[in-house]
């Protein structure tokens, strides 16, 4: 059972702010990228995507849940969340747009939304341990 408390409401924070950085990241780098060095938007958008799957790791395992454990485990166990997380929005999205018939920016708010929320605990439990600061995790 997860412990609400001082070290879970500083979490919830940091998560935030990690994904207010990765949503700036995967807006921000494509037009940067595409404006400034004129680089093709289906690369610049490719460039972004991948350097926002490496910066939401780093984030959420170092600064938000501030995680010891194995480098090669967390990876790998991120990059396979991350696949399947994007699978899952994706159909959860279809099921709003089309079966619910809902707004398209309706579905994909909500589908961004609820999977952010699951999101936060899921890489609460992956990157659960001692954290790297010694501070004893509220799990």
């Amino acid at each position: 059972m997860l412990a609400v408390g001082r070290n879970t409401i500083g979490q919830v924070l940091r998560y935030g702010v990690s994904s207010g950085a990765s949503a700036a990241v995967s807006v921000g780098l494509p037009v940067f990228l595409h404006e400034a060095f004129g680089v093709e938007q289906k690369v610049a958008v490719a460039i972004s995507q991948v350097s926002v799957l490496l910066l939401n790791f780093l984030m959420i395992r170092i600064f938000v849940f501030r995680s010891n454990g194995r480098a090669k485990r967390d990876l790998a166990s991120y990059v396979g969340s991350a696949v399947v997380f994007r699978s899952l929005e994706y159909l959860c999205f279809l099921c709003l747009f089309e079966v619910l018939e809902l707004y398209y920016l309706t579905a994909l708010v909500t589908t961004l939304t609820t999977s952010t929320l699951v999101k936060f605990f899921w890489y609460r439990y992956l990157f659960r341990g001692k954290p790297a600061d010694g501070v004893q995790s509220a799990i």
